[in-house]
């Protein structure tokens, strides 16, 4: 035992129970920790022992779920944290819609590939993975989530393959910023206490952008020039209609296209397209945000 009778056991769950946001511990720190502690009376036991795999996963996801709550889940959840959860999952949905534009891009391009392979070299077995997205997409909105992180993560590891292969990892890494934010999005906001998002509504938006990207594989910077654009007029009609949730995470998306444009930019490389989606984009992020509301909408 340690000293006031607390054992290194329980001061280990205590610990543990620090992952968990204060106003979740407030009201059942203690009723967690006698639970723990249950029939845990071995002086050796107590001094020598640490919390388990499956306890530490276990209040591992639950921290996720505290931190990141659902509307629908916990009830007595601080509006902040709500807000926070649901701008996680709309900024992963917002990636994951730029990933199906890359995907039809990219489809596009497998296409001319097939057809012309003396002139960019035929295609790869990795190309395969770019259509990943799509598979994520429909996954994720026909409620089977397992499934479209699976597709997410698929998408990213190719690109990480080869960025292992290049000599220049932070620029590659800049550059799969938005792919990787996405799956991390859909890994932490996608809980399973999280709603599914409306597939009738949002299969619109990725048909447009698994269009956009068909089309905007023949004429590059074209395509991006439009989604800069789609995503300005959509953050002011979310300012306009005071949608905090949906303003925020569409600066944070911009912010992290805007990311990758650092680099041609300073290069003063093909300049005709780059400028002005960095435009777009910068003012995307700097455009006001209003106050939450009391509750969320």
């Amino acid at each position: 035992m340690g000293e006031q009778g607390v054992s290194n056991l329980e001061r280990r769950y205590r610990r543990l129970l620090r992952v968990l946001p204060k106003w979740y511990r407030q009201d059942r720190e203690e009723e967690m920790v006698g639970l723990f502690m249950a029939d845990r009376s071995d002086d050796l036991d107590l001094e020598h022992s640490w919390p388990g795999w499956g306890e530490t996963g276990a209040m591992l996801g639950l921290a996720v779920r505290t931190h990141l709550a659902a509307g629908s889940g916990l009830t007595q959840a601080p509006a902040k944290v709500v807000w926070r959860g649901e701008v996680v999952r709309a900024l992963g949905m917002l990636g994951l819609l730029l990933s199906v534009f890359y995907a039809g891009a990219s489809l596009t391009s497998m296409f001319y590939a097939y057809n012309h392979p003396e002139i960019i070299g035929g295609l790869t077995w990795l190309r395969v993975f770019d259509v990943a997205p799509v598979v994520a997409f429909v996954a994720l909105v026909n409620g089977r989530r397992t499934l479209a992180k699976l597709a997410a993560l698929a998408a990213v590891l190719p690109a990480f393959v080869m960025i292992g292969q290049s000599g220049h990892f932070w620029t590659w890494l800049v550059y799969q910023l938005p792919a990787l934010v996405t799956f991390l999005c859909l890994c932490l906001g996608f809980h399973r206490e999280a709603p599914t998002p409306p597939a009738r509504r949002l299969g619109w938006w990725a048909l447009g952008a698994l269009l956009l990207g068909l089309a905007g594989g023949l004429a590059t910077g074209t395509g991006l020039l439009v989604i800069g654009l789609v995503t300005l007029i959509v953050r002011v009609v979310a300012f306009v209609r005071g949608d905090v949730v949906l303003g925020r995470a569409l600066s944070l998306f911009a912010l992290l296209q805007l990311a990758p444009l650092v680099f041609p930019l300073i290069g003063g490389e093909i300049l005709i397209f780059v400028l002005p989606l960095a435009v777009l984009l910068l003012l995307t992020v700097v455009a006001p945000i209003r106050k939450p509301s009391a509750r969320l909408s």
